[in-house]
This record gives C-alpha cells, sequence and structure tokens, in this order.
C-alpha cells in the first residue's frame, strides 16, 4: 500500500492502534515513508519489521519515535514483549479519551464545574502531539503555556480540566511509559535509558520508576529478559 492510500485508509477508519511497517532491507524512501506516517499520526504507535540486523538502523528509529523495531523471523517470545509494551500505551490513549468519566465529574454541578475558554481548548489540542514529538527533550509547563497563548496558570488548570491530570504528571507518565519501551531493547543500556526517555537526572529517573512500578529499572528489564517463553502448540504438535 503506498503512502496516500494508507493514510485514506487510516483517516476513513479513525486512529488506528498500531501501525506495523514490514521491510526486508529498508531504504531512504521507506525511513521517509514511515516519518511521514509517524508525523501524520503522532500518537498511533509504529512497529517496524525488518530481515537486516543493524544497530545504527535500532538508534535511527529510537530517534524517529518508532515505537519498536523487531527482526525477522519474528518468534513467539517477540510478539509477546512487544504486546507487553504495547498495552500500557494503549490503555494510555483510552483512558485519556474516558478520563473525564472516570473522576467523577459526572457527579459535581454543571455550573461548579471548572470550563476552559472555547479558545483555551483549541490551542491545548496540540499539546500531547507536542509532547508526543519532544518528550526526550526539556520542556517547561511555562514554555508550553506560552505557546497555546495562556497563562500558566491558565494553561494549568485549563490542562487539568481538559485531561483530568496535572501536565507535570502526565509528562512524566509519558516518558515513564517511552522508558518501559526502551528497556526492554537490549542493546540500549540501562545508563542511556533515563537520557533517552526525557529524565536529565538518572537518579530521580530511578526513585519515580520505583515508586510508579514497585522495581528499578534494572529489575523491570531483567523481568522482560526472563519472561516466560511462549510455546508454538503447533511446533510441538
Amino acid at each position: 500500500m503506498d503512502q496516500q492510500h494508507l493514510w485514506a485508509a487510516l483517516s476513513l477508519g479513525g486512529d488506528a492502534d498500531v501501525i506495523c511497517f514490514d521491510f526486508e532491507h529498508p531504504d531512504m524512501s521507506c525511513l521517509k515513508f514511515m516519518t511521514d506516517t509517524k508525523a501524520r499520526f503522532p500518537s498511533v504507535p509504529i512497529i517496524m519489521l525488518m530481515s537486516q540486523q543493524s544497530a545504527d538502523m535500532v538508534l535511527w528509529a529510537l530517534r524517529a519515535r518508532i515505537f519498536d523495531v523487531l527482526l525477522k523471523p519474528l518468534t513467539p517470545r517477540d510478539v509477546l514483549r512487544c504486546v507487553e509494551r504495547l498495552s500500557p500505551v494503549l490503555e494510555a490513549r483510552r483512558t485519556q479519551q474516558t478520563r473525564a468519566n472516570a473522576t467523577g465529574a459526572e457527579a459535581i454541578p454543571d455550573e461548579a464545574r471548572y470550563h476552559a475558554k472555547r479558545n483555551s481548548r483549541g490551542k491545548l489540542d496540540s499539546v500531547l502531539g507536542y509532547i508526543e514529538k519532544n518528550y526526550a527533550q526539556p520542556i517547561s509547563e511555562q514554555e508550553v503555556a506560552k505557546e497555546c497563548g495562556l497563562s500558566p496558570f491558565e494553561f494549568s488548570r485549563a490542562f487539568r480540566a481538559a485531561h483530568g491530570i496535572t501536565f507535570r504528571d502526565y509528562l512524566a507518565e509519558c516518558r515513564l511509559v517511552q522508558s518501559k519501551r526502551l528497556l526492554g531493547i537490549s542493546q540500549v543500556p540501562v545508563s542511556d535509558v533515563a537520557a533517552m526517555a526525557g529524565f536529565n537526572d538518572p537518579s530521580y529517573f530511578a526513585r519515580l520508576f520505583r515508586k510508579r512500578t514497585g522495581i528499578s529499572p534494572s529489575a523491570y528489564r531483567a523481568s522482560l529478559l526472563t519472561a516466560p517463553k511462549v510455546v508454538d502448540a503447533e511446533a510441538i504438535g
């Protein structure tokens, strides 16, 4: 399927949960196809399948915000690990759509709720995409508020009213999701994961990761590497 047909199919059917590109030996046109698709659908995880094993290609994919790179032929364990890393990302996307109902806001009289101004809501639409593209870079609430044409106070209230979570907590959760993905890639040293996920302080990253997951980043990686192997029933038969 070419680029225009793929984009048309995605636009007609709504955002896909995952986009998968299957290549033998990706060339520059293939890589541009993926980056253009990521730019057009920034919140959709992209999986890249390829036959050629290349550390440079893996690093390129990480910098291009490709969710995961899988080498063919795939094993059931490869698929399981990928699905395990995808699950929290897909759940977070679904939660964003239903978070308002989950907060119990329906019990509050409408006239008593905080309502972001109509023009503020429009300006907030691009914030999640901005975070998705720039999570690895330093992002301040003041900087994003300025881009939205709001004061930090207005932005903080509008963001929480729209998403049911503070901007800082949302940014931290987004970075933690990315760090879990990176920990699942054995070629990336644990010491580099914090910086690649947007945490400038490795000690803070380790403390926050342990607080949110109950284990250290190293222990989380070890749990992925020692996950029970999926047995192919057809192979046994």
